[in-house]
Protein backbone atom coordinates (compact mmCIF):
# COMPACT_ATOMS: atom_id res chain seq x y z
CA UNK A 1 0.00 0.00 0.00
CA UNK A 2 1.30 3.47 -1.11
CA UNK A 3 1.73 5.24 2.15
CA UNK A 4 1.87 9.00 0.77
CA UNK A 5 -1.41 8.25 -1.15
CA UNK A 6 -4.01 10.22 0.73
CA UNK A 7 -7.43 8.56 0.30
CA UNK A 8 -9.45 9.42 -3.11
CA UNK A 9 -11.10 12.80 -3.14
CA UNK A 10 -14.54 11.58 -4.09
CA UNK A 11 -16.92 10.45 -1.85
CA UNK A 12 -18.52 7.14 -3.47
CA UNK A 13 -20.28 5.98 -0.19
CA UNK A 14 -22.23 7.78 1.99
CA UNK A 15 -21.41 7.57 5.52
CA UNK A 16 -24.06 6.53 8.18
CA UNK A 17 -25.10 9.79 9.65
CA UNK A 18 -24.46 9.00 13.28
CA UNK A 19 -20.33 9.12 12.21
CA UNK A 20 -20.75 12.01 10.43
CA UNK A 21 -22.67 13.74 13.13
CA UNK A 22 -19.62 12.86 14.93
CA UNK A 23 -17.35 14.40 12.45
CA UNK A 24 -19.00 17.37 12.19
CA UNK A 25 -19.16 17.68 16.48
CA UNK A 26 -15.66 17.31 16.18
CA UNK A 27 -14.77 19.75 13.27
CA UNK A 28 -17.26 22.59 15.00
CA UNK A 29 -15.38 22.49 17.81
CA UNK A 30 -12.07 22.36 16.24
CA UNK A 31 -12.92 25.95 14.61
CA UNK A 32 -14.21 27.20 17.95
CA UNK A 33 -11.42 26.72 20.59
CA UNK A 34 -8.96 28.43 17.52
CA UNK A 35 -5.68 26.67 19.88
CA UNK A 36 -3.45 24.45 17.53
CA UNK A 37 -2.43 22.26 19.82
CA UNK A 38 -6.21 21.63 20.88
CA UNK A 39 -7.02 21.11 17.68
CA UNK A 40 -4.58 18.03 17.03
CA UNK A 41 -5.38 16.75 20.28
CA UNK A 42 -9.32 16.66 19.02
CA UNK A 43 -8.48 14.84 15.87
CA UNK A 44 -6.32 12.11 17.87
CA UNK A 45 -9.31 11.74 19.95
CA UNK A 46 -11.35 11.73 17.06
CA UNK A 47 -9.85 8.95 14.78
CA UNK A 48 -11.09 5.93 17.12
CA UNK A 49 -14.95 6.93 16.84
CA UNK A 50 -14.25 6.40 12.81
CA UNK A 51 -12.13 3.43 12.92
CA UNK A 52 -9.42 1.21 14.33
CA UNK A 53 -7.28 4.44 13.55
CA UNK A 54 -4.72 5.46 16.08
CA UNK A 55 -1.54 8.19 15.36
CA UNK A 56 2.15 6.38 15.08
CA UNK A 57 4.59 7.93 17.22
CA UNK A 58 7.03 10.10 15.69
CA UNK A 59 9.62 7.67 17.27
CA UNK A 60 8.30 4.74 15.12
CA UNK A 61 11.20 3.27 12.95
CA UNK A 62 11.08 4.23 9.29
CA UNK A 63 11.94 3.28 5.62
CA UNK A 64 10.30 -0.28 3.99
CA UNK A 65 8.33 -1.89 6.59
CA UNK A 66 7.04 -5.63 6.06
CA UNK A 67 4.36 -5.93 8.52
CA UNK A 68 1.28 -5.54 6.81
CA UNK A 69 -0.08 -2.95 9.13
CA UNK A 70 -1.98 -0.08 6.89
CA UNK A 71 -0.24 3.35 7.49
CA UNK A 72 -1.19 6.85 5.76
CA UNK A 73 0.55 10.05 6.12
CA UNK A 74 -1.44 12.95 6.33
CA UNK A 75 0.76 16.35 5.43
CA UNK A 76 -1.28 19.82 7.82
CA UNK A 77 -0.55 22.99 6.36
CA UNK A 78 -1.88 26.16 7.66
CA UNK A 79 0.48 28.60 5.58
CA UNK A 80 2.39 30.20 8.01
CA UNK A 81 3.33 27.67 10.83
CA UNK A 82 5.84 25.32 10.58
CA UNK A 83 3.40 22.27 8.82
CA UNK A 84 2.53 19.50 10.64
CA UNK A 85 3.13 15.29 9.61
CA UNK A 86 1.09 12.75 10.93
CA UNK A 87 1.04 9.17 10.22
CA UNK A 88 -2.28 7.64 10.55
CA UNK A 89 -2.55 3.55 11.52
CA UNK A 90 -4.60 0.84 11.87
CA UNK A 91 -4.15 -2.76 11.53
CA UNK A 92 -6.48 -3.04 8.19
CA UNK A 93 -6.96 -0.95 6.00
CA UNK A 94 -9.85 1.77 5.95
CA UNK A 95 -13.37 0.59 4.15
CA UNK A 96 -14.63 3.32 1.78
CA UNK A 97 -16.59 4.63 4.81
CA UNK A 98 -13.77 4.99 6.87
CA UNK A 99 -12.33 5.92 4.02
CA UNK A 100 -14.44 9.32 3.11
CA UNK A 101 -14.95 10.15 7.15
CA UNK A 102 -11.49 9.68 7.71
CA UNK A 103 -10.64 12.15 4.43
CA UNK A 104 -13.78 14.87 5.54
CA UNK A 105 -11.86 14.85 9.02
CA UNK A 106 -8.62 15.72 7.64
CA UNK A 107 -9.89 18.59 5.46
CA UNK A 108 -11.69 19.82 8.44
CA UNK A 109 -8.74 19.88 10.67
CA UNK A 110 -6.47 21.32 8.16
CA UNK A 111 -8.95 23.78 7.30
CA UNK A 112 -9.59 24.58 11.60
CA UNK A 113 -5.88 25.02 11.69
CA UNK A 114 -5.40 27.61 8.94
CA UNK A 115 -8.46 29.43 10.51
CA UNK A 116 -6.69 29.13 14.04
CA UNK A 117 -3.11 30.77 12.51
CA UNK A 118 -5.40 33.27 11.15
CA UNK A 119 -7.00 34.60 14.36
CA UNK A 120 -3.25 33.88 15.96
CA UNK A 121 -1.96 35.77 13.46
CA UNK A 122 -4.72 39.04 13.99
CA UNK A 123 -4.51 38.63 17.06
CA UNK A 124 -0.62 39.29 17.34
CA UNK A 125 -0.50 42.25 14.64
CA UNK A 126 -3.37 44.01 16.41
CA UNK A 127 -1.69 43.67 19.38
CA UNK A 128 1.74 44.78 17.65
CA UNK A 129 -0.37 47.42 16.14
CA UNK A 130 -1.08 48.50 20.18
CA UNK A 131 1.92 48.46 21.11
CA UNK A 132 3.11 50.21 18.64
CA UNK A 133 0.56 52.73 18.68
CA UNK A 134 1.48 53.19 22.14
CA UNK A 135 5.49 53.55 20.97
CA UNK A 136 4.54 56.59 18.54
CA UNK A 137 2.07 58.28 21.18
CA UNK A 138 4.87 57.47 23.89
CA UNK A 139 7.73 58.89 21.51
CA UNK A 140 5.48 61.46 20.50
CA UNK A 141 5.04 62.97 24.10
CA UNK A 142 8.77 62.18 24.69
CA UNK A 143 9.26 64.42 21.80
CA UNK A 144 6.82 67.05 22.49
CA UNK A 145 8.33 66.84 26.18
CA UNK A 146 11.99 67.32 24.81
CA UNK A 147 10.43 70.69 22.27
CA UNK A 148 9.20 72.13 25.68
CA UNK A 149 12.58 71.62 27.60
CA UNK A 150 14.62 72.68 24.39
CA UNK A 151 12.24 75.98 24.57
CA UNK A 152 13.27 76.06 28.30
CA UNK A 153 16.85 75.91 27.55
CA UNK A 154 16.55 78.23 24.92
CA UNK A 155 14.92 80.85 26.76
CA UNK A 156 17.61 80.57 29.51
CA UNK A 157 20.33 80.67 27.66
CA UNK A 158 19.61 83.71 25.49
CA UNK A 159 18.96 85.36 29.09
CA UNK A 160 22.69 84.26 29.95
CA UNK A 161 23.96 85.49 26.97
CA UNK A 162 22.46 89.46 28.14
CA UNK A 163 24.29 88.94 31.38
CA UNK A 164 21.18 89.58 33.28
CA UNK A 165 20.52 89.52 36.70
CA UNK A 166 18.87 88.54 39.45
CA UNK A 167 14.99 90.14 39.03
CA UNK A 168 15.52 89.52 34.83
CA UNK A 169 15.94 86.06 36.02
CA UNK A 170 12.67 86.27 38.12
CA UNK A 171 10.48 87.80 35.50
CA UNK A 172 11.92 85.22 32.86
CA UNK A 173 10.63 82.39 35.22
CA UNK A 174 7.47 83.68 36.05
CA UNK A 175 6.68 84.71 31.88
CA UNK A 176 7.67 80.96 31.40
CA UNK A 177 5.55 79.47 34.14
CA UNK A 178 3.00 81.73 34.69
CA UNK A 179 3.92 81.22 38.80
CA UNK A 180 4.85 83.86 40.81
CA UNK A 181 8.74 83.51 41.78
CA UNK A 182 10.37 84.97 45.03
CA UNK A 183 14.40 85.00 45.36
CA UNK A 184 15.63 85.35 49.38
CA UNK A 185 18.78 85.55 49.95
CA UNK A 186 20.84 83.62 52.35
CA UNK A 187 19.51 84.71 55.56
CA UNK A 188 15.87 84.70 54.02
CA UNK A 189 15.21 88.42 53.38
CA UNK A 190 12.93 88.54 50.23
CA UNK A 191 15.61 90.28 47.74
CA UNK A 192 13.68 89.81 44.33
CA UNK A 193 9.38 89.38 43.59
CA UNK A 194 7.87 88.86 40.24
CA UNK A 195 4.49 88.27 39.61
CA UNK A 196 1.15 89.09 41.34
CA UNK A 197 -0.56 88.25 44.75
CA UNK A 198 2.78 89.44 46.65
CA UNK A 199 1.76 89.32 50.32
CA UNK A 200 1.86 92.77 52.30
CA UNK A 201 4.11 90.83 55.18
CA UNK A 202 6.86 88.41 53.94
CA UNK A 203 7.09 85.00 55.59
CA UNK A 204 10.58 83.60 54.69
CA UNK A 205 10.78 80.15 53.70
CA UNK A 206 10.36 77.63 56.83
CA UNK A 207 9.94 79.96 59.10
CA UNK A 208 11.32 79.16 62.51
CA UNK A 209 12.07 75.97 61.10
CA UNK A 210 13.98 77.44 58.03
CA UNK A 211 17.30 75.66 58.63
CA UNK A 212 15.77 71.96 58.18
CA UNK A 213 13.89 72.64 55.39
CA UNK A 214 16.73 74.06 53.21
CA UNK A 215 18.98 71.17 54.74
CA UNK A 216 16.28 68.67 53.24
CA UNK A 217 16.36 70.77 49.52
CA UNK A 218 20.27 70.23 49.66
CA UNK A 219 19.64 66.64 49.88
CA UNK A 220 16.66 66.28 47.59
CA UNK A 221 19.18 67.76 45.29
CA UNK A 222 16.09 68.71 43.22
CA UNK A 223 12.99 71.33 43.81
CA UNK A 224 11.25 70.42 46.94
CA UNK A 225 7.49 71.49 47.53
CA UNK A 226 7.12 72.74 50.94
CA UNK A 227 3.46 74.43 51.83
CA UNK A 228 2.47 76.82 48.73
CA UNK A 229 6.29 77.33 47.23
CA UNK A 230 8.54 74.64 45.43
CA UNK A 231 11.97 75.46 46.70
CA UNK A 232 15.32 75.49 44.83
CA UNK A 233 18.70 76.56 46.85
CA UNK A 234 21.25 78.15 44.67
CA UNK A 235 24.29 77.05 46.33
CA UNK A 236 27.23 76.50 44.28
CA UNK A 237 29.50 74.32 46.24
CA UNK A 238 29.14 74.11 49.89
CA UNK A 239 28.23 77.94 50.24
CA UNK A 240 24.40 78.79 50.40
CA UNK A 241 23.90 81.88 48.40
CA UNK A 242 20.08 82.80 48.37
CA UNK A 243 16.41 80.19 47.89
CA UNK A 244 14.84 80.31 44.15
CA UNK A 245 10.99 79.91 44.85
CA UNK A 246 8.04 79.07 43.16
CA UNK A 247 4.42 80.04 45.04
CA UNK A 248 1.92 77.74 43.93
CA UNK A 249 -0.49 78.19 46.33
CA UNK A 250 -2.96 76.24 43.73
CA UNK A 251 -0.42 73.16 43.62
CA UNK A 252 -0.89 73.31 39.90
CA UNK A 253 2.95 73.52 38.67
CA UNK A 254 4.01 70.27 36.28
CA UNK A 255 6.95 68.82 35.85
CA UNK A 256 8.58 71.43 33.18
CA UNK A 257 7.79 74.06 35.64
CA UNK A 258 10.34 72.27 37.77
CA UNK A 259 12.87 72.18 34.73
CA UNK A 260 12.12 75.42 34.31
CA UNK A 261 13.05 75.98 38.05
CA UNK A 262 16.59 74.35 37.78
CA UNK A 263 17.38 75.91 34.46
CA UNK A 264 17.17 79.56 36.68
CA UNK A 265 18.38 78.64 39.87
CA UNK A 266 21.80 77.46 37.51
CA UNK A 267 21.39 80.82 36.08
CA UNK A 268 20.51 82.75 39.35
CA UNK A 269 23.74 80.36 41.15
CA UNK A 270 26.40 82.15 38.45
CA UNK A 271 25.06 85.25 38.90
CA UNK A 272 24.90 85.62 42.95
CA UNK A 273 28.35 83.62 42.47
CA UNK A 274 29.76 86.34 40.02
CA UNK A 275 28.33 89.00 42.30
CA UNK A 276 29.43 87.26 45.38
CA UNK A 277 33.48 87.82 44.25
CA UNK A 278 33.01 90.85 43.03
CA UNK A 279 31.83 91.70 46.37
CA UNK A 280 34.62 90.25 48.31
CA UNK A 281 37.16 91.91 45.90
CA UNK A 282 35.18 95.52 46.77
CA UNK A 283 34.94 94.57 50.43
CA UNK A 284 38.82 93.63 50.58
CA UNK A 285 40.16 96.75 48.57
CA UNK A 286 37.57 99.21 50.81
CA UNK A 287 39.15 97.62 53.85
CA UNK A 288 42.41 97.98 52.72
CA UNK A 289 41.31 101.78 51.79
CA UNK A 290 39.32 102.14 54.66
CA UNK A 291 42.30 101.07 57.09
CA UNK A 292 44.64 103.80 55.31
CA UNK A 293 42.31 106.53 55.73
CA UNK A 294 41.96 105.54 59.94
CA UNK A 295 45.82 105.02 59.64
CA UNK A 296 46.54 108.57 58.08
CA UNK A 297 47.09 108.98 54.04
CA UNK A 298 47.75 111.99 51.71
CA UNK A 299 44.46 113.21 50.44
CA UNK A 300 45.79 112.72 46.52
CA UNK A 301 46.13 109.42 47.27
CA UNK A 302 43.05 108.65 49.04
CA UNK A 303 40.95 110.54 46.57
CA UNK A 304 42.70 108.52 43.55
CA UNK A 305 41.79 105.23 45.40
CA UNK A 306 38.51 106.17 46.31
CA UNK A 307 37.76 107.11 42.53
CA UNK A 308 38.50 103.67 41.71
CA UNK A 309 36.18 101.96 43.48
CA UNK A 310 33.70 104.06 42.87
CA UNK A 311 33.54 105.79 46.34
CA UNK A 312 32.80 109.61 46.43
CA UNK A 313 35.32 110.94 48.96
CA UNK A 314 34.98 114.56 47.82
CA UNK A 315 32.28 115.11 50.05
CA UNK A 316 32.33 115.91 53.76
CA UNK A 317 33.40 112.54 55.41
CA UNK A 318 32.79 111.14 59.07
CA UNK A 319 34.10 107.86 61.03
CA UNK A 320 31.48 105.53 62.47
CA UNK A 321 32.26 102.86 64.81
CA UNK A 322 29.64 99.80 66.11
CA UNK A 323 30.31 97.37 68.87
CA UNK A 324 27.25 95.35 69.25
CA UNK A 325 27.87 93.85 72.82
CA UNK A 326 30.61 90.86 73.69
CA UNK A 327 28.66 88.16 72.11
CA UNK A 328 28.17 89.30 68.77
CA UNK A 329 30.76 88.98 66.19
CA UNK A 330 31.89 91.90 64.86
CA UNK A 331 31.68 89.72 61.14
CA UNK A 332 28.01 89.66 62.17
CA UNK A 333 28.15 93.80 62.58
CA UNK A 334 29.56 93.91 59.14
CA UNK A 335 27.28 92.13 57.43
CA UNK A 336 24.19 93.63 58.96
CA UNK A 337 25.83 96.99 57.70
CA UNK A 338 25.97 95.87 54.44
CA UNK A 339 22.53 94.84 54.39
CA UNK A 340 21.38 98.06 55.14
CA UNK A 341 23.76 99.84 52.63
CA UNK A 342 22.36 97.61 49.81
CA UNK A 343 18.67 98.58 51.21
CA UNK A 344 18.99 102.46 51.76
CA UNK A 345 20.77 102.67 48.45
CA UNK A 346 24.04 104.29 50.13
CA UNK A 347 27.50 103.71 51.00
CA UNK A 348 30.92 103.53 53.21
CA UNK A 349 34.24 101.97 53.58
CA UNK A 350 33.89 99.17 56.09
CA UNK A 351 36.68 98.45 58.08
CA UNK A 352 37.00 95.72 61.38
CA UNK A 353 39.55 94.15 63.26
CA UNK A 354 41.39 97.03 63.08
CA UNK A 355 45.22 97.23 65.03
CA UNK A 356 43.40 99.91 66.69
CA UNK A 357 40.87 98.27 68.45
CA UNK A 358 39.84 94.29 67.83
CA UNK A 359 35.99 93.75 68.03
CA UNK A 360 34.72 97.04 66.24
CA UNK A 361 33.65 98.07 63.22
CA UNK A 362 34.78 100.97 61.94
CA UNK A 363 32.90 103.16 58.61
CA UNK A 364 33.92 105.56 56.41
CA UNK A 365 30.88 107.14 55.48
CA UNK A 366 29.09 110.43 53.90
CA UNK A 367 28.80 112.87 56.76
CA UNK A 368 24.68 113.57 56.14
CA UNK A 369 24.05 109.89 56.81
CA UNK A 370 21.56 109.59 59.24
CA UNK A 371 22.97 107.46 61.75
CA UNK A 372 19.82 106.77 63.87
CA UNK A 373 18.24 105.26 60.68
CA UNK A 374 21.38 102.92 61.01
CA UNK A 375 21.24 102.15 64.16
CA UNK A 376 17.51 101.13 63.90
CA UNK A 377 18.51 98.91 61.22
CA UNK A 378 21.58 97.07 62.89
CA UNK A 379 18.84 96.27 65.68
CA UNK A 380 16.48 94.66 63.32
CA UNK A 381 19.05 92.75 62.13
CA UNK A 382 21.29 91.97 65.12
CA UNK A 383 18.43 91.83 67.78
CA UNK A 384 17.94 94.60 70.91
CA UNK A 385 21.87 94.53 72.29
CA UNK A 386 23.56 96.70 74.19
CA UNK A 387 24.68 97.74 70.90
CA UNK A 388 26.72 101.49 70.00
CA UNK A 389 27.62 103.14 67.68
CA UNK A 390 30.09 106.40 68.37
CA UNK A 391 30.30 109.42 65.45
CA UNK A 392 33.27 111.41 65.12
CA UNK A 393 33.33 114.13 64.22
CA UNK A 394 32.61 116.16 60.34
CA UNK A 395 36.13 116.07 58.05
CA UNK A 396 36.06 117.96 55.07
CA UNK A 397 39.39 116.15 53.85
CA UNK A 398 40.71 112.67 53.81
CA UNK A 399 43.74 113.33 55.91
CA UNK A 400 41.28 114.58 58.88
CA UNK A 401 39.89 110.87 59.74
CA UNK A 402 42.25 109.70 61.54
CA UNK A 403 40.61 112.17 64.33
CA UNK A 404 37.50 111.65 63.68
CA UNK A 405 37.98 108.07 64.06
CA UNK A 406 39.98 108.77 67.10
CA UNK A 407 37.12 111.11 68.19
CA UNK A 408 34.64 108.34 67.28
CA UNK A 409 36.19 105.93 69.58
CA UNK A 410 36.05 108.01 72.31
CA UNK A 411 32.61 108.76 71.88
CA UNK A 412 31.48 105.06 72.48
CA UNK A 413 33.66 104.93 75.46
CA UNK A 414 31.71 107.29 76.88
CA UNK A 415 28.34 105.99 75.91
CA UNK A 416 29.50 102.69 76.98
CA UNK A 417 30.58 103.77 80.25
CA UNK A 418 27.43 106.02 81.20
CA UNK A 419 24.11 105.16 82.93
CA UNK A 420 22.67 104.53 79.20
CA UNK A 421 25.07 102.60 77.80
CA UNK A 422 23.45 102.22 74.32
CA UNK A 423 22.45 103.81 71.40
CA UNK A 424 24.40 106.62 69.18
CA UNK A 425 26.85 109.13 70.77
CA UNK A 426 28.44 111.89 68.61
CA UNK A 427 31.22 113.15 69.41
CA UNK A 428 30.23 116.69 68.85
CA UNK A 429 26.96 116.32 71.04
CA UNK A 430 29.10 115.24 74.18
CA UNK A 431 30.04 118.74 75.63
CA UNK A 432 31.36 118.34 79.24
CA UNK A 433 31.98 115.05 78.69
CA UNK A 434 34.94 115.82 76.15
CA UNK A 435 36.94 117.41 79.09
CA UNK A 436 35.85 115.12 81.90
CA UNK A 437 36.74 111.84 79.71
CA UNK A 438 40.04 110.47 81.14
CA UNK A 439 41.67 110.08 77.26
CA UNK A 440 41.27 114.61 77.22
CA UNK A 441 44.24 116.93 76.16
CA UNK A 442 45.25 120.44 76.23
CA UNK A 443 43.74 120.21 72.47
CA UNK A 444 40.54 118.32 73.47
CA UNK A 445 40.07 120.74 76.22
CA UNK A 446 40.78 123.96 73.65
CA UNK A 447 38.45 122.32 71.01
CA UNK A 448 36.07 122.19 73.26
CA UNK A 449 36.17 126.08 74.34
CA UNK A 450 36.07 126.91 70.46
CA UNK A 451 32.83 124.70 70.33
CA UNK A 452 30.80 126.51 72.48
CA UNK A 453 32.91 130.15 72.81
CA UNK A 454 34.11 130.50 69.44
CA UNK A 455 31.55 132.37 67.81
CA UNK A 456 31.87 134.98 70.93
CA UNK A 457 35.83 134.79 70.84
CA UNK A 458 35.50 136.18 66.79
CA UNK A 459 33.00 138.53 67.16
CA UNK A 460 35.14 139.92 70.30
CA UNK A 461 38.15 140.21 68.64
CA UNK A 462 36.89 141.75 65.17
CA UNK A 463 33.94 144.25 67.18
CA UNK A 464 36.77 144.88 70.52
CA UNK A 465 33.44 143.76 72.43
CA UNK A 466 33.48 141.81 75.89
CA UNK A 467 30.69 139.49 74.71
CA UNK A 468 32.65 136.74 76.16
CA UNK A 469 33.02 138.31 79.34
CA UNK A 470 29.76 139.27 79.84
CA UNK A 471 28.47 135.76 79.28
CA UNK A 472 31.06 134.60 81.73
CA UNK A 473 30.15 137.05 84.73
CA UNK A 474 26.36 136.05 83.77
CA UNK A 475 26.87 132.80 84.51
CA UNK A 476 29.42 132.86 87.47
CA UNK A 477 26.12 135.06 89.10
CA UNK A 478 23.66 132.20 88.47
CA UNK A 479 21.67 134.36 85.55
CA UNK A 480 21.05 137.03 87.66
CA UNK A 481 20.55 140.15 85.93
CA UNK A 482 20.92 142.90 88.37
CA UNK A 483 23.86 141.21 90.06
CA UNK A 484 25.79 140.82 86.42
CA UNK A 485 24.42 144.36 85.69
CA UNK A 486 26.39 145.86 88.54
CA UNK A 487 29.26 143.50 88.21
CA UNK A 488 30.06 145.13 84.70
CA UNK A 489 29.26 148.59 85.85
CA UNK A 490 26.50 148.62 82.84
CA UNK A 491 22.89 149.33 83.06
CA UNK A 492 20.56 146.47 82.89
CA UNK A 493 18.79 147.21 79.55
CA UNK A 494 22.92 147.35 78.20
CA UNK A 495 22.86 143.77 79.57
CA UNK A 496 19.54 142.61 78.34
CA UNK A 497 21.00 143.71 75.14
CA UNK A 498 24.08 141.91 75.15
CA UNK A 499 22.10 138.90 76.20
CA UNK A 500 20.15 138.97 73.14
CA UNK A 501 23.04 139.03 71.21
CA UNK A 502 24.62 135.87 72.79
CA UNK A 503 22.05 134.33 71.73
CA UNK A 504 22.09 135.05 68.62
CA UNK A 505 26.19 134.71 68.09
CA UNK A 506 25.90 131.09 69.50
CA UNK A 507 22.52 129.88 68.33
CA UNK A 508 22.46 128.65 71.90
CA UNK A 509 19.42 128.37 74.13
CA UNK A 510 20.39 129.99 77.75
CA UNK A 511 17.45 128.57 79.03
CA UNK A 512 18.72 125.08 78.70
CA UNK A 513 20.55 123.42 82.20
CA UNK A 514 22.88 121.11 79.85
CA UNK A 515 23.86 124.54 77.44
CA UNK A 516 24.35 126.94 80.27
CA UNK A 517 26.70 124.48 81.96
CA UNK A 518 28.88 123.47 79.15
CA UNK A 519 29.13 127.44 78.51
CA UNK A 520 29.79 128.14 82.15
CA UNK A 521 32.94 125.17 82.09
CA UNK A 522 33.90 127.01 78.61
CA UNK A 523 34.41 129.88 80.31
CA UNK A 524 36.17 128.75 83.53
CA UNK A 525 38.42 126.73 80.75
CA UNK A 526 38.79 129.47 78.77
CA UNK A 527 40.06 131.28 82.12
CA UNK A 528 42.31 128.26 82.67
CA UNK A 529 43.88 128.32 79.21
CA UNK A 530 44.52 132.30 79.22
CA UNK A 531 46.46 131.68 82.69
CA UNK A 532 43.36 132.77 84.86
CA UNK A 533 43.47 136.72 83.13
CA UNK A 534 39.84 138.11 83.21
CA UNK A 535 38.37 138.95 80.03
Amino acid sequence: MDLEAAPGPRVDYTPRATNLSAVLAVTAHMHDCGNRDEILALLVEALPELGPFTVEPVSAPTGERHDNVWRHRVLLDDSWSRPVSLTLRADDPPTPVQATLLELLIQHTGSALRAASLRSRAATQERQLREAAHEITALGARVARLEEEAKIQNTFGRLAATGADETAIAETLHHVTGLAVGIEDAFGNLRVWAGPDKAPRYRKIGGGNRVDVLRRAAMEGRPLRHDNRIVQIVRPGQTLLGVLYLSDPEHRATDLDTVALEYAATMLAVDMSHRRSLAETEARLSRDLGADLLGGTDDDSAYSRADALGYDLHTPQRVLVVHWGPDTPVESVAEAFRRHLASSDSSALLVHNTEHRTGVLAAVMDAKADVNIIFTALEKSLGPAVGVIGVGSECVSPSRLPDSYTHAIRALEIRKQSLSPRGVALFDELGVYRILDSHSSTGDVEAFVQEWLGPLLDYDREHRSTMTATLAQYLERGGKYDETAQALRIHRSTLRYRMSRIHELTGRDLRSVDTRLNLHLASRALQVLAGGASG
